[in-house]
C-alpha cells in the first residue's frame, strides 16, 4: 500500500484544508494506479520546530510496491501530480516529492483489522 508522508505543513493549516489536501493526494495516487480508496494512506507528521513551516513541503511516498507496471514514467508522473496538488495549497513554498519503490520480498507483512 502506498503511504504518502508530507512534512512541513504548518500547524495553523486548517483541518478543512488538510482534509482537502489529503483527498487530493490520495485521489491522485488512486486514480493513477487504479486502486481502491482504502489502498493509500497519508500522514502529516507535526514538526517540533515551527520555524520555516510552510516554506518547504517535502513529500515521501513509501510502500510503493515495485511492480512491472509501475515504471519510472508512472513514478515521475505521480510525483509531478503530488507536487502540483500540494503547490496549489502552498504557492510560495518549495515542494518536492520522493517516491521510494519497495520490494515486498525484502520484508513485508500485513494483518487486516479484526
Amino acid at each position: 500500500m502506498p503511504v504518502i508522508i508530507t512534512y512541513g505543513v504548518p500547524d495553523d493549516f486548517s483541518e478543512e484544508k488538510l482534509k482537502k489536501l489529503l483527498s487530493n493526494l490520495c485521489g491522485a495516487v488512486q486514480g493513477e494506479l487504479r486502486i481502491g480508496v482504502g489502498e493509500v494512506s497519508a500522514f502529516f507528521p507535526r514538526d517540533r520546530i515551527q520555524e520555516g513551516l510552510g516554506e518547504e513541503i517535502i513529500i515521501f511516498v513509501k510502500g510503493f510496491f515495485d511492480k512491472p507496471e509501475r515504471t519510472e514514467d508512472i513514478r515521475s508522473h505521480i510525483a509531478k501530480m503530488l507536487v502540483e496538488k500540494t503547490k496549489a495549497f502552498f504557492p510560495k513554498a518549495l515542494v518536492e516529492c520522493f517516491i521510494e519503490p519497495f520490494n515486498p520480498k525484502q520484508g513485508f507483512r500485513s494483518m487486516p483489522p479484526q
